[in-house]
């Protein structure tokens, strides 16, 4: 055996072995689906985002239906806002929600240009709106996302320019990153952002299939979940060291281990007779993940199986 063979045959392993390792299942137990196709309370129409405060209530973006719904941890209805229109407290496609420090929950109104701010029960409390005397790199328009740092800066995913702006503590723009001239950083087709408990900023890009990583200054790290993933969208950080990725064309949730590692992914189990169709949002609380399903318009509800020792 020549060593051109036997580096071909390693290869061939380690492919394998990488192929299995992205097969790999998470050990989660699946509790119940809530909502339904709908304009009823806990029903939606095309929603195409999920977010979860600390105490574990749910925000669901109901983007068909143009508004924002809020559930308790058992998925029952406790209020909404919205309705179509460009006056505060209405959308035009509000298409995605975040309420992660448990005081405030941004709303990314899409058609409106404007990133609408709440209080945890929804109460209307301004809104951020490109300025127009603002510099071109400083502008957005269509976003797509919207996630406050624990040092009180927005970062919006600018649909519009394809980039991420980020905004200081008073809403005044300060930097934008990812755009047509950021090398290996471009952003192509950005569907979703998250921040990590570091803040690092992730995003999701539909066009490279893959999720691209960003320091809180804007440069660019690395990215991952290339020949893995099919359309990724929105993410959840998981435990210490990993992230939850939904995404609609595999029709999974993808876990990787930090810094981009794959590590399994889960679906629905045959027991319920359904399998997910379009998953598109993802959010963590305790040990339980919620899974927004955009074509069957209800929210699938798993707890994580403790590994045995």
């Amino acid at each position: 055996m020549n060593k051109f063979t036997l580096i071909f045959i390693m290869l061939s392993i380690a492919g394998y072995a990488f192929s299995q390792q992205t097969q790999e299942i998470i050990p989660v137990c699946y509790i119940a689906s809530w909502g339904g196709l709908g304009s009823g309370q806990s029903e939606f129409k095309a929603p195409e985002d999920l977010a979860v405060d600390p105490s574990g209530c749910l925000y669901v973006a109901d983007t068909g239906n143009q508004r924002i719904q809020k559930l308790d941890p058992s998925g029952n209805y406790l209020t909404e806002i919205g309705g179509f229109g460009w006056d505060a407290e209405q959308f035009d496609r509000p298409v995605s929600v975040w309420a992660g420090n448990g005081l405030d929950v941004f709303v990314a109104d899409h058609g409106n240009h404007r990133i609408q701010r709440f209080d945890k029960d929804l109460h209307f409390i301004g809104d951020f709106n490109s300025s127009w005397d603002a510099p071109e790199y400083l502008k957005f328009a269509y976003p797509l996302d919207a996630v406050l740092s624990s040092q009180g800066e927005l970062f919006c995913l600018d649909g519009g320019n394809r980039r991420v702006l980020k905004l200081d503590i008073t809403g005044n723009p300060q930097i934008s990153f990812g755009d047509y001239d950021s090398g290996e950083g471009r952003l192509i087709r950005p569907q979703r952002m998250m921040l990590s408990r570091i803040g690092n900023v992730y995003v999701s890009d539909e066009e490279g299939a893959q999720v691209m990583v960003f320091d809180p200054l804007g440069n660019f790290l690395h990215s991952f979940g290339k020949d893995i993933l099919m359309k990724p969208g929105d993410m959840a950080e998981f435990g210490e060291n990993g992230v939850l990725i939904a995404d609609a064309s595999a029709k999974r949730v993808f876990r990787f281990n930090k810094p981009g590692f794959p590590a399994g992914s889960f679906e629905l189990p045959p027991i319920t007779g359904q399998q997910f169709k379009e998953p598109v949002a993802v959010a963590v609380w305790k040990n339980r993940i919620f899974v927004l399903d955009k074509t069957r318009c209800v929210i699938d509800c798993f707890e994580l199986i403790p590994l045995k020792r």
